[in-house]
């Protein structure tokens, strides 16, 4: 019980902070709203990395200035439909059950030995932290949710919760689109891989969440995105580097194909690449640069290899059962509506398979005999799942 109160009392920490900072809107109605909770984890990751991170709030004050007049007008969240999602996702065992779970909440006890403990084990080399490089905010987040206690269930309470979270955030800015029946709401539910990964503490479901809420806040700014946007973008690239291509992606089909198109739009893209910069740099400083995403020409001849491997796992029925088929034939219908969708799912695609031709050879080789084409089809599973709901809406009118 204890570890459950302080993560509740975490979770209300950070979105208190983040109701602060969210100018122009009235606190307790940024109180409500779970994107909220992403300005104040963006502030206290910027505050984590010392000295340097002043370079990011920095960038988030010019972003702030720039942005100044931004509509930001929090929908209420669907309390119901949330609640019931946390009961289902917290029925688990608090307790690690996968691989990635073990080194993610292992890293995240280092946070128990004080603020941006983790961050600074993860630049020293000495200390081995795996993966090497990888973008440090998930485990630093879940110590933070967890108030710096060092219990396994306080880590896996504040990991779930952070998955709730980006849940949360993308229900919240999608919800007025996504009116739907139960037989599309089935459809979109029925892929067993989606209920693995909703209750373990792995990566690929949020930022696919976290991406598909970006989009959703660009889409309705007017032009001119909110703070919260800013937020979100670099909370992307420093959970996962694969965040970076779900903020070019979700900025991109904005620009495309949002109603309002302003070069305002690329600005929390532009945080998030002063982000990334920022931390690859101190990567390189400290002799921790992630060897797994370097860059290592171009494998021209894997392309078929690819197709096949994204056919093959997308096909899988005891992975997505009848999923990825029914979303297709959505993404494939002339439907207006559904263009940004649509273009986001591309450019993540996209931009995937380049980081897959273009990384090394060893990359490509866990690819072909292990998990990574599912995991990286559970991150563009948020925006065909949008896509395939509001498909089901446009055809019921």
């Amino acid at each position: 019980m204890i570890d459950a109160l302080t993560c509740l009392a975490g979770v209300a920490l950070v979105q208190a902070l983040g109701a602060m900072l969210r100018r122009g809107t009235p606190f307790f109605q940024a109180l409500r709203s779970p994107a909220s909770a992403w300005l104040g984890i963006a502030v206290l990751y910027a505050a984590s990395l010392g000295l340097p991170g002043l370079l990011l709030l920095a960038a988030g004050v010019a972003a702030a200035l720039v942005l100044k007049g931004a509509a930001d007008r929090p929908l209420p969240a669907p309390m119901l439909a949330l609640v019931v999602l946390a009961v289902a996702v917290l029925a688990r065992p608090w307790v690690p059950t996968y691989w990635d779970e073990f080194v993610w909440l292992a890293k995240a006890r280092l946070e128990s030995l004080g603020f941006g403990a983790g961050l600074q084990a993860a630049l020293d080399p000495a200390q081995k932290v795996i993966p090497q490089g990888y973008p440090p905010l998930w485990p630093a987040a879940v110590g933070w949710l967890s108030l710096g206690r060092d219990a396994l269930g306080a880590h896996v309470l504040g990991a779930t919760a952070l998955l709730l979270l980006c849940a949360a955030s993308a229900i919240e800015v999608w919800q007025a689109r996504l009116k739907t029946s139960l037989l599309p709401l089935i459809a979109v539910l029925a892929a067993p891989l989606v209920w693995v990964h909703l209750r373990a503490t792995y990566l690929d479901l949020p930022v696919g969440l976290l991406g598909l809420a970006l989009l959703g806040h660009l889409l309705q700014s007017e032009g001119r995105p909110s703070l919260v946007t800013v937020a979100m973008a670099v909370a992307l690239v420093a959970i996962k580097d694969d965040g970076l291509a779900h903020v070019l992606a979700a900025t991109g089909a904005a620009l495309a194909f949002g109603a309002s198109r302003s070069w305002r739009q690329a600005v929390p893209a532009v945080v998030a690449l002063i982000a990334v910069g920022l931390w690859k740099g101190l990567a390189q400083q400290h002799g921790t640069a992630a060897v797994d995403h370097a860059i290592d020409g171009f494998a021209w001849q894997w392309i078929p290899t690819l197709v096949k491997l994204f056919a093959l796992h997308a096909t899988d029925v005891f992975s997505w059962g009848g999923f990825w088929a029914v979303a297709l034939a959505a993404l494939v219908w002339p439907d207006p509506r559904l263009r940004p969708l649509r273009a986001m799912i591309v450019l993540l695609a996209l931009l995937m398979a380049g980081a897959l031709l273009i990384g090394p050879e060893r990359v490509r080789v866990f690819a072909e005999n292990g998990t990574l084409l599912n995991r990286l089809l559970l991150q563009l599973w948020p925006a065909a799942a949008a896509a395939l709901l509001m498909r089901a809406q446009s055809a019921r009118v």
